[in-house]
């Protein structure tokens, strides 16, 4: 009658039985044991010392529409992203960042594009509590996003003062972009309040002629002059409509340059401006490696050595092989 494979399978007696019988054989080979965890523990400490060690720096801003942005745009945070890498953080930006703070100097002697293609590695850009992906309704408040920029660097100071500077530029470059967006709107509303005042006075010019005009034409031709003054007269108050609201725009717009609200996407401000990691002692980082590789290591070198030793120590080790010991001879000592 053939078993089943589950009764074959070792219970948890069976495996701790097994466990002892390998650390058993391990022990008459405690030389080799010894001497592969040691090239093993070895082999883990001089890959750890040649490893560079890095420490990240965070810091967070949030990106807030302006008070007169009323169902605006939906800001997903891709689009928030590609913001950042492609209208922020440019080659040239980057580039005199990473000359700034020393970033790569084996690679800026090199190639540039390699400095910028380790600096991006480095860098990250996370968006989280996106409210843009929601309509604003009239009455309620300002959405908001939060925005964390990270960097790795061997000095967790300089990953500080690099991540920090990085963040200032994304600051420096939102009121870069308000003041051009408020200029240009400035200049359109000038624009469009000279036009109005250009159309105001040419109708009212024309309104007086045709007056004189109709002072001095017979009354029985009066009628098409009645026409015409009439119709001028309704263009004369469409551009005095136009003036007013043209100067009202122009008024606003200078209101909120001075009450520094000229921004009408986006304002980017700073929420948490990070703090430097403590380094760590690289003498006692390699230490704490070998310490906790040594011990961790024995006992699965002790089983290796156990499960694939060829040689026969007991009669469990005959058994094993489907023989039946029929005793054991002990080594006797010499007599002296």
């Amino acid at each position: 009658m053939s078993t089943r494979w589950e009764d074959r399978e070792l219970d948890l007696r069976g495996v701790i039985e097994e466990t002892r019988r390998l650390f058993r054989r391990a022990s008459k080979r405690k030389a080799l044991v010894a001497a592969v965890t040691l090239l093993l523990t070895v082999g883990i400490v001089v890959r750890e010392s040649r490893k560079q060690r890095t420490y990240p720096a965070r810091v967070v801003l949030s990106a807030t529409e302006g008070e007169d942005v009323m169902n605006g745009a939906a800001h997903t945070n891709g689009k928030l992203i590609d913001y950042l890498w492609y209208a922020v953080f440019t080659d040239r930006q980057l580039l005199q960042m990473a000359k700034k703070h020393d970033y790569r100097p084996d690679l800026q002697a090199k190639n540039e594009r390699m400095v910028l293609d380790a600096f991006r590695d480095d860098l990250d850009i996370d968006i989280y509590k996106n409210e843009f992906t929601e309509p604003r309704y009239n009455g309620e408040p300002p959405r908001s996003a939060r925005i964390a920029i990270s960097m790795r660097m061997p000095d967790p100071k300089e990953a500080v003062d690099m991540t920090r500077d990085l963040g200032d530029l994304v600051i420096a470059r939102d009121a870069e972009n308000r003041r051009e967006r408020f200029e240009a709107q400035s200049h359109m509303a000038r624009q469009t309040a000279t036009m109005a005042s250009d159309e105001l006075s040419r109708g009212q010019r024309d309104l007086a002629t045709a007056r004189e005009k109709l002072e001095s034409v017979d009354p029985s031709q009066r009628g098409p002059i009645y026409v015409e003054i009439a119709d001028l007269e309704r263009q004369v108050q469409r551009a005095q409509v136009e003036q007013k609201d043209a100067d009202v725009a122009r008024r606003k717009l200078v209101g909120m340059q001075n009450a520094d609200k000229e921004s009408l996407t986006l304002r980017f401000d700073r929420i948490d401006w990070g703090a430097p990691q403590v380094a760590i002692n690289p003498w006692l980082a390699l230490t704490q490696t070998f310490l906790l590789s040594l011990f961790g290591l024995l006992p699965v070198v002790a089983m290796g050595v156990g499960a694939f030793d060829g040689r026969v120590y007991d009669d469990g080790d005959v058994k094993r092989t489907g023989l039946v010991p029929l005793g054991v001879v002990r080594r006797m000592k010499r007599a002296v």
